[in-house]
């Protein structure tokens, strides 16, 4: 898999948001996602299936029912 380093993440970050990052900045990023990336790899063995992200349709249908409930 190609890896992000500190430039990369600061062309991407001029191009895409027109944001400059420092040198140590862009450095932590790519840092940071080549760990997201590697473990991402793993997800697969840990059983997820059927979890709903925290912020999909029915957890926030949940949670307004939920408020809806408790308030007067």
């Amino acid at each position: 898999m190609a890896r992000f380093n500190a430039e990369t993440v600061k062309l991407l970050g001029s191009e895409l948001f027109d944001y400059e990052f420092s040198d140590e900045s862009a450095a932590s990023v790519a840092h940071i996602i080549g760990a997201m990336a590697s473990y991402s790899r793993r997800l697969h063995g840990i059983g997820l299936l059927g979890i709903q992200p925290p912020f999909g349709y029915p957890a926030l249908r949940a949670e307004a029912d939920r408020i809806r409930r408790i308030l007067p």
